[in-house]
C-alpha cells in the first residue's frame, strides 16, 4: 500500500491511496473462490463452475464488492498507521479502478482540532426559586378532566353552537367541483378553531341539525394548503346530530381515578410535586445551556466544516420531513429549505462547536458511560416508544447508532457534573456570605 497525506488546510487531510495489485489479485481470488462455493452454473457440478464463466456473469458485481471491500480496509489502515482521526466519515474519491492491475483513490476528511478547556473551574450558578401557582395546578386538573370527557346528545335544541361535538359531513367544493376525495362520511368534529381548519367551524356554527348549511371562503394565493390556496370554495355541512361534552365532577372518585390518590387534595399535591419537578428539570436545562455558552465564549475554537454541513443536512432534511408529511409539494419544500439555510448554517456552527468543547472537556474529565448505563437508557428509550419499538430496538442493535448514543450520553454527563459543580460552588458562596460578620 502506497499512501500520499496531504494537507489542504488547517483541519483538511486528503489521503491518496495505491493497493498493491497483489492485494487486488488476492481478493479477486478469495472472492471467486466464495462465490464458486455458493453458486450454480448449469453444465457444472457446484462448487466447479470456471473462473472466465462466473467472471462473465458476475464481473461486475465482483469488482463493486471487492473494491468497495478495499478502500474500507485499506482507509481504515492508512488512518490508523497515521492516527488520524476524522470528525465525520471521510468521502471517497476513487481515481483509478483498473482491476486487477490498480486501484488508487484518495480520502478527504477533516480531524478534530487540538483543544484544551480553560476557565471553566469554579463557574457558579444560583440555584432558580421555583414556584408553582394554584392556577397552573387547577389548569392541569382541568386538562385531566378534558381527557375523560363523555358525549351527551343535546336535548331541545337544534343549532350548532360553539364547543359542540357535531356528527356530521364536510364536502369542499370550486364551482361544481369537489376538492375532497371519496365520497364525504359523517365525522365527529369538535367545533372550534383549534379543532378545526380553513374557517370550518364558522361554518357550522349556527347550523341546523337535519339542514344543510353552505359559506363560502377565498383563500389567498399563499395559503399553507395547497388545495385551498388561491381558490374560492363553498364549504357544505351536513349536521346529524349535536352532542355537548360533558366533564366528569371534580370531586374524590375523580381522584381516585387517576391513580395513586386517595382524595382530591392528594390529587392537588401529587399534581404540584410533578410541576415543581418539570419546572426545576427546565431550570437546571437552561442553567446547563448557559455554562456551556459561557466555556464556548472563553474557548474559540476553528470548527471543521464537514461537522458543520453534516449538521446542516440534518437539520434540512428534518423540516423536509416534516413539511413533506403536512401535505407540501417538492418545489415549495426545497423553496422553504433554501430560504432556512442561513439559520440553519449558524445553528449547526454553534452546535458543532458546542459538541467540540463537549467531547474535550469530557477527555479533561475522564467523563465515562459504561455498557450497563447505555443499556439501562436503550430500555428506557424502548419502553417510551410505544408502536416504534421494534423499528427503535433494531435502529440500536447496531454497534454505530448504540456509539452514538453513549457519545451524547457523555456530553450530558459532562454538562451535568458542570452544573452540579457549579450549584455546590454558589451554596458555599452564599453560606460564606452569611457567616461572615456583619
Amino acid at each position: 500500500m502506497n499512501v500520499n497525506i496531504e494537507s489542504t488546510s488547517s483541519l483538511r487531510r486528503k489521503v491518496t491511496i495505491e493497493v498493491d495489485p497483489d492485494e487486488i489479485k488476492r481478493e479477486l481470488d478469495r472472492t471467486y473462490n466464495e462465490l464458486r462455493r455458493g453458486v450454480v452454473l448449469k453444465g457444472f457440478r457446484p462448487g466447479h463452475a470456471p473462473r472466465n464463466l462466473l467472471e462473465r456473469f458476475f464481473g461486475d458485481q465482483v469488482r463493486g464488492d471487492v473494491i468497495q471491500r478495499l478502500v474500507k480496509e485499506y482507509t481504515d489502515k492508512a488512518l490508523d498507521e497515521n492516527n488520524l482521526k476524522p470528525v465525520v466519515e471521510p468521502e471517497i474519491v476513487t481515481e483509478e479502478t483498473d482491476l486487477p492491475r490498480a486501484l488508487k483513490f484518495s480520502a478527504v476528511f477533516d480531524i478534530r482540532p487540538e483543544l484544551v478547556v480553560k476557565d471553566y473551574e469554579g463557574l457558579k450558578v444560583p440555584e432558580e426559586t421555583v414556584e408553582v401557582t394554584d392556577k397552573s395546578v387547577d389548569e392541569v386538573i382541568e386538562a385531566l378532566r378534558e381527557r375523560q370527557a363523555t358525549l351527551k346528545k343535546v336535548e331541545g335544541r337544534n343549532v350548532v353552537q360553539e364547543g359542540d361535538v357535531v356528527l356530521a359531513t364536510v364536502e369542499a367544493f370550486e364551482g361544481e367541483k369537489s376538492l375532497m376525495e371519496g365520497k364525504a362520511e359523517s365525522r365527529l368534529l369538535q367545533v372550534s378553531k383549534r379543532a378545526l381548519a380553513h374557517g370550518v367551524d364558522e361554518v357550522l356554527i349556527g347550523a341546523e341539525a337535519g339542514k344543510e348549511a353552505r359559506a363560502t371562503r377565498t383563500y389567498p394565493a399563499e395559503y399553507d394548503d395547497k388545495d385551498l390556496a388561491g381558490k374560492t370554495v363553498e364549504w357544505r355541512v351536513a349536521v346529524k346530530e349535536i352532542y355537548e361534552r360533558q366533564l366528569p365532577p371534580l370531586d374524590d372518585d375523580f381522584a381516585k381515578d387517576q391513580g395513586d390518590c386517595q382524595n382530591l387534595a392528594e390529587l392537588r399535591e401529587r399534581v404540584r410535586a410533578d410541576l415543581v419537578e418539570r419546572a426545576r428539570a427546565e431550570a437546571d436545562s437552561r442553567a446547563r445551556q448557559g455554562l456551556l455558552e459561557l466555556i464556548v465564549e472563553r474557548n474559540p475554537v476553528e470548527v471543521p466544516e464537514s461537522m458543520v454541513s453534516r449538521e446542516q443536512r440534518a437539520m434540512e432534511a428534518e423540516l423536509a420531513a416534516t413539511l413533506r408529511a403536512g401535505g407540501l409539494g417538492e418545489e415549495q419544500i426545497a423553496e422553504q429549505v433554501r430560504a432556512s439555510a442561513e439559520e440553519f448554517h449558524n445553528r449547526a456552527l454553534k452546535r458543532a462547536r458546542n459538541t467540540l468543547i463537549l467531547d474535550a472537556l469530557r477527555e479533561q474529565e475522564h467523563v465515562e458511560v459504561d455498557d450497563d448505563q447505555l443499556a439501562e437508557r436503550i430500555g428506557l428509550i424502548l419502553r417510551q416508544s410505544g408502536r416504534g419499538r421494534e423499528r427503535l430496538a433494531d435502529f440500536y442493535s447496531h454497534e454505530e447508532n448504540r456509539e452514538a448514543l453513549r457519545r451524547s450520553m457523555r456530553r450530558e454527563k459532562v454538562l451535568e457534573a458542570l452544573l452540579q459543580r457549579a450549584k455546590q460552588g454558589s451554596k458555599e458562596q452564599a453560606q460564606g456570605a452569611e457567616g461572615a460578620p456583619g
